[in-house]
């Protein structure tokens, strides 16, 4: 007869398979320590010459550049400075802070232009090194065309009118007094004015011009010391209103009135005279 029972589990004897443990091989793990260990032992190696090699580089160009920036050899002996009217060689070399003797390598050619940018009289300027023992400065001054008068203070301007540099007793110019109002560029007609004077085109020079005034974009008036006689221009063709100027001196010259003549009023094709004695002609 067979009995079953209720609510319990029938637990069996199973069998389990028990894996044996391989034993430790303390050979290998020891050589792995020392494999790693050497490696980095040799990365550090590597990391080390290198440094050491940058480092030797390194100090061997600084020994060089400072042999070579403290030889005679490179000592500055030829020194040549061009474009000066206002300022001389010797103003401009002791802008740029160079001098004889220097070495050429250690000029710092940047510095140098920027110093000597800095007066007020250049426009331009370009150093160029020469070696073994060469330094060229070539400047561009600004040209003064005028004086200027800005806040009770004299300048000097160039043919546009700009100002750049106040009047000095040192390096004092003569030269004819602009006058226009503020902000009103200088026209082209003043500009070709004083071209031609400069290259003595007309029957009186910068030198004789007290004043010069731009009345208008194409009428500007010049007052004259010698012979103080004030000339008006039209400047709607100013080639022919010069032409016309030059002919009507002559012809007063000739004749022995320039020295009487008060006002001047000049156009292309004709010219009026006011004469001392109210005279027109």
């Amino acid at each position: 007869m067979s009995t079953a029972v209720l609510g319990k589990k029938v637990r069996r004897n199973v069998h389990r398979r028990t894996e044996r443990r391989k034993p430790v091989q303390t050979g290998a793990v020891v050589g792995g320590v020392f494999l790693g260990l050497g490696r980095t032992v040799f990365a550090l190696i590597q990391w080390s010459l290198g440094i050491s090699l940058v480092l030797a580089v390194s100090f061997a160009i600084l020994l060089s550049y400072r042999w070579v920036t403290a030889h005679e050899f490179f000592a500055l002996a030829n020194l040549h400075i061009e474009g000066g009217r206002r300022l001389s060689s010797d103003e401009i070399a002791a802008l740029g802070g160079v001098s004889a003797g220097q070495n050429v390598l250690g000029i710092n050619i940047a510095e140098v232009q920027r110093r000597i940018a800095a007066s007020e009289w250049v426009e331009s300027v370009s150093v160029t090194r020469i070696l073994p023992d060469g330094l060229t400065i070539e400047i561009r001054e600004h040209e003064p065309a005028f004086l200027v008068r800005r806040d009770e203070q004299l300048y000097y301007a160039d043919a546009s009118g700009q100002p750049f540099v106040a009047v000095g007793v040192e390096k004092f110019i003569s030269l004819p007094l602009l006058e226009k109002e503020e902000g009103v560029p200088v026209g082209p007609g003043v500009r070709r004015l004083v071209e031609e004077v400069s290259r003595n085109a007309l029957p009186f020079g910068m030198s004789q011009i007290a004043w010069l005034r731009q009345d208008s974009d194409e009428q500007f008036s010049i007052f004259l010391e010698r012979p103080r006689v004030l000339v008006q221009l039209d400047g709607t063709d100013l080639r022919a209103t010069l032409a016309c100027l030059g002919k009507l001196w002559t012809d007063l010259d000739g004749r022995g009135e320039l020295g009487r003549a008060a006002l001047m009023f000049v156009t292309p094709e004709r010219a009026w005279v006011r004469l001392n004695a109210d005279q027109t002609l």
